[in-house]
């Protein structure tokens, strides 16, 4: 049997590296959710009726948030980034203030679900989610006013308030300045809420220079064709104000 030295050398070579990158990879432990996270999350099921158990998942002994339904974590973190539960309409009931501990939350989807605010409105505190990139809200059950404090959304790109009624009542707006505190907002679809008794509405937009889509159809905009002269958004591709008594 060869014993020369150089084999020798070049096995404890090979034999150190394979080591190498098993304990590389043992090191790659993914992270587990933050635990007032998970908190924040249980504590908002409690206030929830799930016809069709989605939300299964969601519970206390299984630890990691991040691997329940509708939940994605930085990978890197295990902070919370996005929230998606959008399109189960058979989620019912109130969106707790407990999502607040998700402070590196960037995206939210509750679109056509049947989850509100405690008081019946879109909740003023959605405004505290620094971090939002993406807020969609369409076709909720809410009624009342749409919060201003959405303005403190400073980073979102994408809003989508549209179709929010409840007993045949649609949203309103009688300001809508705080939309230009959102210089990255891009798309923005507000249709069927009442904007009536709000007659600068291009000048609003027009401060939002990165819009690309703008959706304000069946909003009651006063005098929308001939405002339409007043717009000069340079990066707009898409624009519906279609009128409230418009017909296909």
């Amino acid at each position: 049997m060869d014993r020369s030295p150089a084999k020798f050398v070049l096995l404890l070579m090979a034999a150190a590296t394979w080591s190498f990158f098993l304990v590389g990879d043992a090191g790659k432990v993914q992270p587990s959710c933050v635990g007032r996270e998970r908190d924040a999350f249980l504590a908002f099921k409690q206030g929830i009726n799930d016809t069709y158990d989605y939300l299964g998942s969601w519970r206390q002994e299984r630890q990691d948030c991040c691997q329940w339904a509708g939940i994605t974590c930085d990978n890197a973190t295990g902070y919370v980034v996005k929230l998606d539960l959008g399109g189960r309409d058979y989620l019912v009931g109130q969106i707790s203030p407990s999502l607040l501990s998700l402070e590196h939350l960037e995206y939210l989807d509750l679109h056509h679900t049947g989850l509100r605010g405690p008081d019946g409105r879109v909740p003023e505190f959605l405004g505290s989610l620094k971090n939002l990139r993406h807020l969609d809200l369409s076709y909720t059950s809410s009624s009342g006013m749409v919060p201003p404090q959405l303005g403190n959304l400073s980073k979102l790109e994408y809003l989508d308030l549209s179709y929010i009624y409840f007993n045949n009542m649609s949203m309103v707006s009688t300001d809508i300045s705080w939309l230009t505190r959102l210089p990255l907002l891009v798309h923005l679809h507000m249709s069927y809420i009442n904007l009536s008794s709000i007659a600068d509405w291009p000048l609003v937009v027009n401060k939002i220079p990165s819009l690309k889509l703008l959706s304000l159809s069946e909003c009651s905009l006063s005098s929308a064709n001939q405002s339409l002269t007043h717009l000069n958004l340079t990066n707009l591709q898409y624009l519906d104000v279609r009128p409230t008594d418009y017909r296909a």
